[in-house]
């Protein structure tokens, strides 16, 4: 199952951080982070909205990734509960013409209006780079959805592919952030036991000292994904082999 994983990172409270941001690089494959937190939300809370921004895979990836872990979506789309905003379909309704940051704001602003409790997820915002947006523009739309947050029960979740190429994204994105979860392949190679490494940063709760309101690490784990569950091992504990 896929609690261990989310209590590890944070993110099983019924209440997420304000912006929660996953930074997958090169060569990781982060998506059962996205399976795992929207699986969880559904499942905890049907009072929950969730609206998923699938850019980087479509929602059938997630049904059935969400199946294995014991997720049924299906359910949970068809009363309403899960929305999906699938860019994929879009391009290919609409091509040539990529989707909009703005058609995907007023898209996100809707659904945070639609409910008190809302989590948005953002499966790869890098995506968005290849219809044309720049940087700058990515930064300016997550600026304006904090700041269209009504309360401490609406949450964003975004994931940034290969965010080692994009510095100065991650950089602006890193400031707005309450949690940064880091995904990284192993520095030692690759192992068959383990995919690779999984670092945690919070900003603790502002008390007025500007200078320790910043990201600090809190955590650092080694994950494997399996076919119906992932496992979180601690760096040196007994049954990780090799390394």
């Amino acid at each position: 199952m896929a609690l261990p994983l989310l209590t590890t990172c944070g993110l099983s409270d019924p209440r997420l951080p304000g912006l929660t941001l996953i930074k997958q690089q090169s060569a990781v494959d982060g998506s059962f982070l996205i399976a795992s937190v929207l699986g969880h939300r559904l499942k905890s809370d049907k009072d929950a909205r969730i609206l998923l921004v699938a850019c980087h895979h479509g929602y059938s990836h997630y049904s059935s990734a969400c199946l294995k872990l014991a997720f049924n979506l299906s359910s949970a789309r068809e009363s309403g509960q899960l929305q999906v905003l699938d860019v994929g379909a879009e391009v290919f309704r609409n091509y040539p013409i990529g989707p909009s940051v703005d058609t995907i704001r007023e898209r996100i602003e809707q659904a945070l209006a639609s409910s008190p409790k809302v989590t948005v997820i953002i499966d790869d915002l890098t995506h968005l780079l290849n219809y044309g947006h720049t940087e700058s523009e990515l930064i300016d739309l997550v600026e304006q959805l904090m700041v269209r947050r009504t309360g401490s029960e609406q949450s964003f979740v975004i994931k940034l592919n290969t965010a080692d190429l994009f510095e100065r994204l991650c950089a602006n994105l890193d400031d707005m952030a309450q949690t940064v979860i880091q995904l990284d392949q192993m520095s030692s190679g690759n192992f068959r036991e383990v995919n690779g490494r999984l670092s945690v940063s919070r900003r603790p709760a502002d008390d007025g000292n500007d200078l320790l309101c910043v990201l600090q690490p809190e955590k650092s784990v080694l994950y494997k994904v399996n076919d119906k569950n992932v496992r979180i091992f601690v760096p040196g504990e007994i049954g990780i082999k090799h390394l």
